[in-house]
């Protein structure tokens, strides 16, 4: 998404890390949460989690992507809710930091999330202090791990689909789309070209 998408740059892994493609080629920025030093022990940590709840539960699959994963563990959701609860109680007691969204069961060491990894990320290469000026920033989000976020920006937007977890969000977003997905990343943008347009 870095070196092909129209962005800036893009927060993965929950605040994990932040790649920024370089102003010459498609070379990548990268910036980590952790320091270079403590990449690797979290790395193994992380690994020796999952083979804790892989064994504890049979049924415990990671995602597809898990391979190509640099910072955080991500199981596909079970087919029940309590399967769901479990899996999330034995990484939690394992001492990750664990959040749902509407794919997988996220998991991930450090104390960080999307809103921390944004406030350190916007003051150091855009020099946007968003606790000062919150205002500046318009996020969208689909799910439970969308929650920092929705409670701190006011202008807060959720995809239809963020419905299914509202109930489980604190802080709901202050705007929903009626479609899901990329449709309503669209209708957020065209509104927010038409404010800007005046019309």
């Amino acid at each position: 998404m870095a070196r092909m998408w129209p962005v800036d740059g893009v927060i993965g892994e929950n605040g994990g890390f932040f790649f920024r493609r370089q102003p010459q080629g498609h070379g990548l920025e990268r910036h980590f949460w952790h320091s270079l030093a403590d990449q690797e022990s979290t790395r193994d940590r992380l690994k020796e989690i999952a083979d804790i709840v892989r064994t504890k539960f049979g049924t415990a699959r990671l995602a597809e992507d898990q391979p190509f994963r640099l910072t955080s563990l991500a199981f596909a959701q079970p087919d029940t809710p309590t399967d769901v609860a479990a899996i999330v109680a034995a990484l939690r007691e394992a001492g990750a930091n664990v959040t749902v969204n509407n794919l997988w069961i996220l998991a991930w060491l450090g104390n960080y999330d999307k809103l921390a990894m944004s406030r350190r990320i916007l003051s150091a290469h855009y020099n946007l202090d968003i606790d000062r000026d919150p205002q500046q920033v318009l996020y969208a989000g689909d799910s439970t791990n969308d929650a920092p976020m929705f409670a701190f920006f006011r202008h807060s937007v959720g995809v239809s689909t963020v419905v299914r977890y509202l109930a489980e969000i604190p802080k709901p977003p202050n705007w929903i789309t009626e479609g899901p997905g990329g449709a309503g990343f669209v209708e957020i943008a065209d509104a927010v070209i038409a404010a800007r347009s005046g019309s």
